[in-house]
């Protein structure tokens, strides 16, 4: 039988943190957020939320991988080191699928810590493998992608230029990429692992919630809206999330109650409702887009006519919008009507600057309304933090991290709602709001 979505009866919640070495290594290559990722992770764990004890534990119990030369597979991940873990192997051949053994898999269920700490899970290999990131994208697409490591052409317009390796923003060339992969979009040399290793970060996180290895589980490194099906976009080469998305809907089915009589070894499923909210600054044009349905939906419904059926997920973005921002404005991002014959692809946008009052106006007012009427089953979170004041890219917000309508706010009013959760990362382009952001979230998350 499927697992019941609901928190019911449960001390704390079961956090699960997707992390690993080379997920941090990967994601610190990023030209968008160079280094932000070992910002975020290193607070977290420097704060003492997370609980690494089920990975020494696994760890101990494998012998220390060893190279043709005699050289352990991960001499380069010094912070597997550092927390006592070994034997990392979790590497990548060229075209971008894993290699190697992985010490947490959520095919078997994480002992979660018992005192106030999320539980470090490693992303499962076989979650972003090319086979699984075919399952969204173009493949044409995606293997341009993968073969970005090899590919040393100097006058390839598309590579970020040797000089901007430290850029935290990459440079500006002209678009000559039928992919999108120049502007804010360059191919740089670990592309092809990061988009696997992405790719499997947030998948795991799914795979645990559909599973019922976790209530809530955390990938601050996932959370690239931006990407399209064929073509990059918004420092996004995969769309993680849609990824996410889509293995919850097969993998998560929720159980139809037996009626008298039935035989309980017959137990039917549903396709499970799913909950995507967007707090980043930017549009989710690319999650938004992904999951639109083609169905115009009549309104008001006739009782004589039998309504169309449902899409089984409903986007909501929070965004700012104006005709200079990223992404530009369309029918779907901006507000929608009563009468719209989209009402699962929602939009509010937001004027120039909102603060937490005006964010929590419209959570109470809007989210909260919206959450009941669909009842999900699972909730996806991208909690980008390029809202928050002086963000380099995001410019126009005014968020807070604390107070009524701020970040720990919102995610307490998530907790609340008693569903499963995968919460992400996204924009952030100051990286220290971003990893004290995060770090807050965390806190609020393993507090009970």
């Amino acid at each position: 039988m499927a697992p019941s979505t609901r928190l019911t009866n449960r001390p704390r919640l079961r956090v699960s943190y997707l992390w690993s070495p080379s997920l941090q290594r990967l994601s610190d290559d990023l030209p968008s957020n160079v280094g932000r990722s070992s910002m975020v992770h290193d607070l977290i764990k420097s704060l003492n939320l997370l609980d690494f004890e089920e990975l020494k534990e696994r760890f101990s119990k494998n012998d220390k991988g060893e190279d043709e030369d005699g050289k352990s597979e991960d001499d380069d991940d010094n912070e597997a080191d550092r927390i006592g873990v070994t034997n990392v192997g979790d590497k990548q051949g060229a075209d971008g699928e894993h290699q190697g053994r992985t010490p947490d898999s959520p095919t078997e269920s994480p002992t979660h810590a018992k005192h106030n700490k999320a539980t470090v899970v490693f992303p499962e290999p076989s979650l972003g493998t090319k086979a699984c990131l075919l399952r969204y994208h173009d493949r044409s697409y995606i293997e341009r992608l993968l073969k970005a490591d090899t590919d040393k052409d100097p006058d390839d317009p598309t590579h970020l230029p040797s000089s901007s390796t430290s850029s935290p923003r990459p440079a500006k060339i002209a678009r000559t990429d039928p992919y999108n992969l120049s502007h804010d979009n360059p191919v740089f040399p670990t592309l092809a692992s990061y988009i696997s290793h992405i790719a499997a970060a947030t998948s795991t996180a799914c795979r645990l919630l559909a599973t019922d290895k976790a209530d809530w589980a955390v990938c601050w490194d996932g959370g690239r809206h931006h990407a399209k099906r064929k073509e990059a976009g918004g420092f996004c080469y995969v769309n993680d999330l849609v990824l996410g998305g889509l293995l919850l809907s097969r993998e998560g089915r929720i159980p139809i109650p037996l009626k008298e009589g039935e035989d309980p070894k017959r137990q039917r499923t549903r396709a499970p409702r799913i909950f995507y909210l967007d707090m980043d600054l930017h549009y989710s044009d690319g999650v938004s887009a992904a999951f639109h349905s083609p169905t115009v939906y009549p309104y008001p419904l006739k009782e004589s006519v039998t309504p169309p059926k449902p899409p089984n997920v409903l986007t909501l973005s929070i965004h700012h919008s104006s005709p200079v921002f990223f992404p530009p404005p369309t029918p779907i991002s901006l507000l929608p009507s009563p009468n719209t014959g989209s009402p699962f692809s929602l939009s509010i946008p937001l004027s120039a600057y909102p603060s937490r009052q005006t964010y929590a106006k419209v959570f109470n007012q809007c989210i909260q309304p919206i959450r009941e009427a669909w009842d999900p089953d699972y909730v996806i979170l991208q909690l980008g933090t390029d809202g928050l004041p002086g963000d380099r890219v995001g410019q126009y917000g005014n968020w807070s991290v604390d107070g009524e309508g701020g970040i720990k706010w919102v995610v307490e009013r998530v907790k609340e709602w008693g569903k499963k959760v995968c919460v992400t990362g996204g924009g952030g382009y100051r990286h220290d709001n971003a990893a004290r952001a995060w770090a807050e979230a965390m806190g609020v998350l393993i507090a009970g």
